[in-house]
């Protein structure tokens, strides 16, 4: 009878550890604390190998980037970036991360969960959002292995990631003014007057008056306090943690559970025969 209870108990084991190694839940929380006024619309999240290279400082912005940083409110289920990530990761995942209305307003949060089916290959993590207000502004990660967000046994490496002014460009595809700005153009990438630029460093950008490109969007939409943002200044901060482990999956654990029950009948048929 003891070694039919340790059989049982062995199943049981062997049924939640077959259950747990199906997903790890990862919870990314993207926090807006950048205190000038900035927005963010819904923050795209894609977790991939590190082969997903979103977009490259000096080049062209592809039409999925140019579509981030144009669009106040990226449609769906119609998400260029989806395709264009899916083609070098086709096993690779994505989401977006919403705020309370949709776009993540200064002082607010939002929170995604996603169920990772393969941690051990999806370790890193690319975020992309349009910046707001701006014509072609967004945040991103040029280094597609910048933030690694599961170890090589698809563990999650919990940690705070800082989102500093070095890490908001300029798409370069449409050019910089009130007109066609967030909010004010409506959801077509082709309005606006084109740029013909590459992705730039909003930092990097000379306004023509001492000043760079954040000084250039406090002068053209009426912020405060832009002026004193540096390369290092912290605008954005997000939490990655491990979430609640996912259910074991019964139909995956049932025929090992009923394989110990039937070991249990047939020592009890057994036991009666003698």
């Amino acid at each position: 009878m003891l070694k039919l209870k340790l059989l049982l108990g062995a199943s049981a084991i062997t049924v939640m550890a077959a259950g747990a190694a199906n997903a790890t839940t990862i919870d990314i929380t993207f926090n807006n604390t950048n205190g000038f006024g900035f927005l963010v619309t819904p923050v795209y999240t894609g977790l991939h190998s590190g082969q997903f290279d979103a977009f490259n400082e000096g080049e062209a912005a592809s039409t999925g980037v140019e579509q981030i940083a144009e669009l106040p409110v990226p449609p769906q289920p119609v998400n260029l970036i989806a395709p264009e990530r899916l083609a070098v990761e086709p096993e690779s995942q994505g989401g977006f991360i919403l705020g309370p209305g949709g776009p993540i307003l200064d002082g607010q949060s939002g929170t995604v969960s996603i169920d990772v089916a393969d941690p051990t290959t999806n370790q890193f993590a690319t975020f992309l959002a349009m910046f707001v207000p701006s014509n072609d502004t967004f945040l991103g990660n040029d280094d597609p292995m910048a933030y690694q967000v599961f170890d090589a046994q698809g563990n999650v490496i919990e940690q705070t990631i800082e989102i500093t002014g070095q890490s908001i460009w300029d798409a370069g595809t449409e050019i910089n003014q009130l007109f066609g700005s967030a909010g004010v153009m409506g959801q077509d990438i082709n309005l606006g007057d084109t740029e013909d630029g590459v992705v730039t460093r909003l930092i990097d950008i000379d306004d023509g008056q001492g000043g760079d490109g954040f000084d250039a969007l406090e002068a053209l939409f009426g912020l405060t306090g832009a002026g004193s943002i540096t390369a290092d200044t912290v605008l954005f901060t997000i939490d990655i943690e491990a979430g609640a482990p996912a259910a074991v999956p019964l139909p995956a654990g049932l025929p090992l559970l009923f394989g110990a029950l039937g070991a249990l009948g047939l020592a009890k048929r057994r036991k009666k025969a003698a």
